[in-house]
């Protein structure tokens, strides 16, 4: 039975040059670089490449600050409790606000002040599922000290329109904060034509093992330590440096802008392969968002007459592994029925994405598979159910 992973979006492989990478760091320099002697001085060098890779990768200057964190949830959870400390405290903004499309490290930290007198609010979307310029000047208040949202949905590829928003927030002083995760590798992009304050990203997405992650912190941007406890990092993240990690991650994020225009290419030909061979031989099924700026490897299709649960079930049977979220992200259903998708066909969708490590062999592997469990539900189906809208198609 083949084995078809379309599921890169929660994780993904860890590149064998990121693997081999780290190595050395648990057998012959494994010492610490807070160690006053050779075994901690011997790391330095790596520690420099490191951060100068991942300075690059994201476009930092060199005020900026970078952190490395053991996962973008992380990174998420130290900027609300440090923007918390930072900004509410003594100033009393206690309003932060999300998107209802947001995945859970936002939404969860961000309640989880609500006991501490803060408000959490969820900003609504529009039928393509982006915050839009009206609805986040609505939502802001002179109370609000941050707005933190994801950059793309990794479930559907749908990309937020941050110059607008990043614009709103400077203009109304208020912090903003992009989880990054499922963007870095895969778009170009400039630090100055987004405006964040805050960005934060997972390891995993990016070919780096798990326990990677980062935030960078915008020059003059104040942000206190999440974990306290000792001077490493400049202060900002207590705790034995994880140097095997650190390497592990800047040799992931070299080899994903090596690879981008790879990505914006050839997987997105991969992708609309996958889609088009579907709708094929399945003309009900529709692939949303295609007429729309996404993502380049991720697609999410509605396959009418069916149950989600089941066809990822029936997927899993026959080797090829997709998503209908949990974990990190919201149920696909429930983001698709808060952008006015019809609840039946919502239920009926899957999320595949890809990666560069995806083959055309297996695309082509893929589509008769998904076909042939699709047609098995609807041959057990009453009737088949089309999709309706109740606001504007995607």
């Amino acid at each position: 039975m083949p084995t078809i992973y379309l599921d890169n979006s929660t994780t993904a492989r860890p590149s064998d040059k990121a693997v081999s990478c780290m190595m050395p760091f648990f057998t012959n320099n494994w010492g610490i670089p807070s160690a006053p002697h050779q075994k901690g001085q011997e790391l330095f060098p790596a520690l420099t490449d490191s951060y100068k890779t991942l300075y690059s990768f994201l476009g930092a200057k060199e005020l900026d600050h970078f952190v490395f964190t053991s996962s973008g949830a992380e990174a998420v959870n130290h900027v609300v409790t440090s923007v918390y400390r930072d900004i509410t405290i003594p100033s009393g903004k206690n309003q932060f606000l999300s998107s209802t499309l947001g995945e859970a490290p936002s939404i969860m930290s961000i309640e989880r002040l609500e006991p501490l007198g803060c408000v959490a609010k969820m900003i609504d979307v529009d039928s393509y599922g982006n915050v839009t310029a009206e609805t986040l000047s609505n939502a802001l208040s002179p109370r609000t000290a941050l707005v933190s949202i994801p950059w793309s949905n990794g479930m559907t590829g749908m990309i937020q329109p941050l110059n607008e928003i990043a614009e709103i927030c400077k203009q109304r002083g208020v912090l903003l904060h992009i989880d990054a995760t499922h963007v870095l590798g895969k778009l170009y992009f400039s630090l100055d034509e987004i405006g964040a304050d805050f960005i934060s990203f997972n390891g995993d997405q990016l070919h780096s093992p798990k326990g990677t992650g980062g935030l960078y912190i915008k020059q003059g941007i104040k942000c206190s330590p999440f974990i306290v406890g000792g001077l490493e990092q400049g202060g900002m993240r207590a705790g034995s440096f994880n140097i095997p990690g650190l390497v592990a991650l800047a040799a992931a994020a070299k080899e994903a802008t090596e690879s981008r225009d790879y990505v914006g290419t050839e997987v997105a030909r991969l992708r609309n392969k996958l889609e088009d061979g579907i709708i094929k031989q399945l003309p009900n099924a529709i692939a949303l968002f295609k007429e729309q700026e996404r993502l380049p490897n991720c697609t999410t299709i509605l396959f009418p007459g069916t149950v989600n649960e089941h066809l990822l079930f029936l997927l899993n049977k026959k080797g090829i592994y997709a998503s209908i979220g949990g974990g990190n992200f919201q149920q696909l259903a429930l983001m698709l029925t808060s952008i006015n998708l019809d609840d039946i066909a919502a239920h009926s969708a899957i999320s595949f994405s890809l990666s560069r490590y995806t083959t055309e062999d297996e695309i082509d592997l893929a589509i008769p598979l998904i076909i042939e469990a699709v047609q098995s539900i609807n041959k057990i189906s009453s009737q088949i159910i089309e999709p309706s809208f109740k606001g504007t198609a995607p």
